[in-house]
């Protein structure tokens, strides 16, 4: 943990998701509250999305982090008002024609619900 999932409207033109992914996990670890080991992070384009009344000229990039149970409100609020500074400040996002609604949503899961194991290559 954490696992971060970005979500972003298709109507972000010329925009590398990896390189943002590698930004937030960067912003994460500088908090110092996880291992890089530990942060799992992946994108998603939603081809299929409607901003209000459909106003295509509106994008979007919503972030949400799932952190266990057991960090502080603090914690949790620094680590929020970090990633959304890093996606605000991504320059191919900043280079857009059309504002990009940013959020940063983050998930607390009780460390009792998550299980983990790491396979071990035999080779």
């Amino acid at each position: 943990m954490p696992h971060i999932i970005v979500d972003y409207s298709a109507n972000i033109e010329y925009f590398d998701p990896k390189q943002l992914l590698s930004q937030i996990n960067i912003s994460i670890i500088e908090t110092g509250y996880c291992d890089a080991i530990d942060i799992k992070s992946r994108a998603r384009k939603d081809d299929i999305f409607l901003i209000g009344e459909g106003d295509h000229n509106q994008a979007y990039v919503h972030v949400k982090v799932y952190l266990l149970s057991g960090r502080t409100e603090q914690q949790k609020t620094e680590i929020g008002e970090k990633v959304l500074q890093t996606v605000t400040s991504n320059q191919s996002l900043m280079n857009q024609k059309k504002p990009i609604q940013s959020c940063v949503e983050i998930v607390e899961m009780p460390k009792q619900d998550y299980f983990k194991q790491v396979i071990k290559s035999q080779f």
